[in-house]
């Protein structure tokens, strides 16, 4: 994408010790623009977190191996013996879905904050401290100053949460990887954290790669989506695209399995199987074993290929099926 603020290009994942390694992911490649929200879908298991977890170069150097080339601001995440470049000179951060395991519990909120903005921000600690409670104010917590006195476990969970972005704004960010953050809230405070989240991609003109399993999610607040599957992107577009006519089975199926008023009093239809471990793919098309429309032509293995409206799908039947979507 021309004017990418994030450009990610066949991203491998290797995990192994002692000479025997399995492959996560393979050639992942997307781009992220300033001021869009990129949800990565799909289930457990299908490479959306060591994604997040490679980009951030938080995978343990002992037993994973990173290949591929990743771009920020037009500069390359990774140095030439495949590190992470120095934090202060990346603009991005993280979000991740339980607070309580981000933050620290023996130090009070303001100490966390404070010290990571004099760290990165090389702030004096008057100047951080200050700077604290207006992170806190603009996350939307309330009383910000009396919360910088208040340890982690005096929050409730969506303050947290709330706090943990607030870390992460510290770091002024380009870009925001944001974790499934709102699985531990209730709806109410999960309303507010999305809205906080398209709020600062609007306004600050930060890009965001949304990880999540909910692609009611998905609908209220990204631009586009990309479904992930046995560690490989299967399908990407415009959100509304994509959920109004899914080209592969497997999107079309996760849409299908999202609970409804329709399924009132019923089951849920279901995906059969599950996600195959790394290194466990099949040769071929890695969905076929779960694929209601798998056939011979579905032995040979499928490349991402572009397709009409800038969408891309990794399956030799999308021209000619046509799968049900979704109106959210």
């Amino acid at each position: 994408m021309s004017g990418a603020l994030l450009s990610v290009d066949r991203l491998d994942v290797f995990f192994g010790m002692h000479g025997t390694q399995v492959q996560a992911l393979h050639g992942v490649s997307f781009d992220v623009a300033p001021g869009e929200v990129v949800g990565l879908v799909g289930e457990s298991g299908s490479g959306k977190t060591v994604t997040s977890l490679a980009l951030m170069g938080l995978l343990d150097p002992r037993t994973a191996r990173v290949q591929g080339e990743a771009h920020l601001n037009g500069e390359p995440l990774w140095d030439d013996r495949g590190r992470l470049r120095p934090h202060a000179e990346v603009p991005m951060a993280m979000v991740f879905q339980e607070p309580m395991t981000a933050l620290d519990p023996v130090f009070r909120i303001g100490h966390q904050l404070v010290e990571t903005l004099r760290r990165r921000q090389g702030l004096t600690r008057r100047q951080a401290a200050e700077r604290a409670a207006e992170l806190l104010d603009q996350v939307g917590i309330p009383d910000p100053r009396a919360r910088l006195r208040a340890y982690p476990h005096e929050l409730s969970g969506g303050m947290r949460q709330r706090v943990v972005i607030a870390l992460a704004l510290a770091c002024s960010p380009r870009l925001l990887i944001a974790d499934e953050p709102t699985t531990a809230v209730d709806a109410t405070i999960q309303a507010q954290l999305l809205e906080l989240i398209s709020g600062l991609a609007r306004d600050e003109g930060m890009g965001v790669v949304f990880v999540t399993h909910d692609l009611g999610v998905v609908a209220q607040m990204c631009h586009r989506m990309i479904t992930m599957y046995a560690g490989r992107v299967i399908e990407s577009g415009a959100v509304g695209d994509v959920l109004a006519r899914p080209l592969h089975p497997y999107t079309s199926g996760l849409l299908a399995a999202r609970p409804g008023p329709r399924h009132r009093g019923g089951r849920l239809p279901t995906i059969p199987g599950s996600v195959p471990g790394p290194g466990r793919a099949a040769e071929g098309c890695v969905f076929a074993d779960r694929c209601a429309h798998a056939g011979p032509v579905c032995a040979g293995t499928p490349e991402l290929r572009p397709v009409a409206g800038g969408r891309k799908v990794r399956c030799v039947r999308a021209d000619e099926l046509r799968l049900a979507g979704s109106r959210a």
